[in-house]
């Protein structure tokens, strides 16, 4: 078995979520993500909502970039 450098293994990695945030949107559902540490829930139509959870539990808010 060979080993994937670290660099690969990122590559690899950010075009899985690429491609399953494509899906997502293509299936019509929303698709939910870090970013820049915020966990963010991305829906088809391009509205971004921030997740955050408290221990009420889990509330959305407007999410700007």
């Amino acid at each position: 078995m060979s080993r994937i450098s670290t660099n690969e293994l990122k590559d690899v990695l950010k075009r899985a979520t690429q491609s399953a945030r494509e899906e997502a949107k293509k299936n019509g559902v929303p698709a939910v993500y870090e970013e820049n540490g915020v966990m963010v829930k991305e829906y088809p139509d391009g509205k971004k909502t921030r997740l955050v959870f408290t221990t009420e539990g889990r509330k959305e808010v407007a999410y700007h970039e």
